[in-house]
């Protein structure tokens, strides 16, 4: 077991120096810059932490999405496997696709994350949970307790209190609906919608100083419009088997006579 010491020595080694360069001093590097300190700051300030925590974490959904958006139009343009002329297409709807969601996700979080829309919404919400008739029945479950007897009712720090847990509800509500508003709507909802129309402008952008280009035999489009598909069955149809479609018409022409003799011979 002797010469399994010095492989586990070498192993163990290469390990914490992996750490120190890959973790360590990079985290130490990171803890030093002004961001973190004012980051830091924030997250210990009760009153901004929430909109922090929120906005740290769609930032981070937006670089995800916009490293996404880079590595798919990359692929699509250099992927052998879609025509060459229907490449930049592909690539035109994956970039349209990843700005889209970028942009509404940033409206989405400005627009959700404001303070009034946000009291209004939480109000309408949870309103009934923080009026004074839930503070009321609060203060008398307290007052059953015998060591809060005559303690809180008409006391300004239960009050207090109770209006900062209000605050603090209203901050988490704001932090998770802007994360939702950011990842859900703007971003499965709404960008579909447009991301497809948008395509179109976003390949002539993409194609505006690039020379024509022969279109691939098997994406051509040699469908004929002019004539519903109905009609071109029934032209088949008559073009196959010509004397049966006489004999259709004209039995068609009998049975009109017959029934018109029949109606005019009624009393």
């Amino acid at each position: 077991m002797s010469f399994i010491s010095p492989i586990t020595n070498r192993i163990g080694s290469g390990l914490r120096t992996c750490y120190d360069y890959c973790l360590k001093k990079p985290d130490l590097m990171l803890s030093r810059t002004k961001f973190l300190e004012k980051a830091c700051e924030k997250f210990q300030d009760p009153k901004t932490n929430a909109a922090w925590i929120a906005g740290l974490g769609v930032f981070s959904v937006i670089l995800k999405d916009g490293f996404g958006c880079y590595l798919y139009v990359t692929q699509s343009l250099n992927n052998k496997k879609i025509p060459e002329d229907k490449r930049k297409f592909v690539a035109a709807l994956d970039l349209a696709n990843g700005g889209l969601m970028i942009l509404l996700q940033i409206l989405m979080t400005y627009t959700i994350s404001k303070k009034a829309f946000q009291e209004k919404m939480f109000n309408k919400l949870f309103g009934k949970m923080f009026n004074r008739q839930t503070s009321k029945s609060i203060q008398a479950i307290m007052e059953q307790k015998d060591h809060l007897k005559g303690k809180v009712k008409g006391n300004q720090d239960f009050h207090r209190a109770f209006e900062s847990y209000k605050d603090a509800s209203i901050a988490a509500f704001g932090s998770l609906t802007a994360l939702i508003a950011a990842t859900t709507i703007g971003k499965r909802i709404i960008t579909p919608f447009i991301a497809t129309p948008l395509a179109d402008k976003t390949k002539e952008w993409m194609c505006r100083n690039d020379k024509p280009t022969q279109i691939h035999k098997d994406t051509k489009n040699t469908y004929d419009t002019s004539i519903s598909a109905g009609e071109k069955a029934e032209a088949q149809k008559t073009k196959q088997n010509p004397q049966s479609t006489k004999s259709q018409i004209s039995n068609n022409l009998l049975l009109k006579a017959i029934t018109k003799y029949q109606t005019e011979q009624k009393p």
